[in-house]
């Protein structure tokens, strides 16, 4: 039983994302909390009271409007931020242990990803209607990249032939190890390797020139936002580039992830950690921090 515990390094990583994920809940409710009151139940026969209420609704609607726009910018904080704490943790747990035991690591990253991706769809469900409530694609971006995590590290763990020790494998193991060997020494095992390396460099290639992209992007949309303390307007051009930035940012932290399965660190590390960063300037120039 000893064994199945998560390990230290995993219950920090855990704490630290529900950590997030009760701070974002507490900014929800407080959000929700600076909206003026809707009005209580009228009866059936009341015309004036459920007009009243109806302009009392159309009022909390329009205040809720900026105030739902600012905590959906920093929704994408929260996302970025639980992402970024789920691949150290996989990385390090990665770095930590054999090869043999990778899959049941992808195989706890998925079973997460279904769970969390079932919480994220009934909380959208009871959320529905509300004035302020959870934006669905921070929300729901966070299942899905741990899902494509989870796959990834699957069909890798497939096709290289890993496999978890087993405690009772004696002489029978032994062969079956030194056939592995025999084959990864021949011309097969030198085919195989050759894809994986291709794979691993085309993805390595797309995490550092998304993440350049979103750079750029990131530094264009800011240059061009006015103060936090005037009144004035962004260009209109620049409506489209947030959105286009945030979309390069998924990508490449998606394609990141990738490269973290290939082994591939630092071209991880480069996109798991500037992309976040890039988005946070993002909309800090946007004033949601102001």
């Amino acid at each position: 039983m000893r064994a199945r515990l998560p390990s230290t390094p995993t219950l920090i990583g855990l704490g630290l994302c529900a950590a997030i994920l009760a701070f974002a809940a507490g900014d929800l409710v407080h959000t929700d909390s600076r909206l003026p009151d809707a009005g209580g139940g009228c009866p059936k026969t009341d015309a004036s009271c459920r007009d009243a209420r109806l302009s009392d609704q159309l009022a909390r609607d329009r205040a809720a409007e900026p105030l739902q726009d600012r905590y959906d910018t920093r929704a994408w904080v929260y996302a970025f931020g639980i992402l970024a704490i789920a691949a150290l943790t996989v990385g390090y747990r990665l770095r930590t242990t054999s090869r043999r035991e990778w899959p049941r690591i992808f195989t706890n990253l998925g079973v997460t990803g279904v769970w969390l991706g079932i919480a994220a769809v009934l909380l959208l469900l009871a959320t529905d209607g509300s004035s302020v409530s959870p934006p669905p694609g921070p929300l729901l971006m966070v299942p899905v990249i741990l899902l494509v995590a989870a796959a990834a590290g699957t069909l890798t763990a497939r096709s290289e032939g890993w496999a978890e020790e087993s405690p009772g494998g004696g002489v029978r193991e032994m062969f079956v190890q030194a056939g592995r060997r025999a084959i990864d020494i021949g011309t097969a095992g030198q085919i195989r390797r050759s894809k994986m390396d291709e794979l691993a460099a085309w993805l390595s290639l797309l995490t550092l020139s998304l993440t350049a992209l979103t750079s750029l992007l990131a530094l264009v949309f800011v240059f061009a936002q006015p103060g936090c303390d005037t009144n004035a307007s962004p260009p209109d051009w620049t409506n489209p580039i947030d959105s286009v930035a945030a979309i390069t940012a998924i990508g490449a932290m998606a394609a990141a992830v990738g490269a973290l399965v290939l082994r591939r660190w630092v071209v991880a590390l480069v996109g798991l950690v500037i992309c976040p960063v890039t988005v946070l300037f993002v909309l800090a120039s946007t004033c949601a921090f102001y």
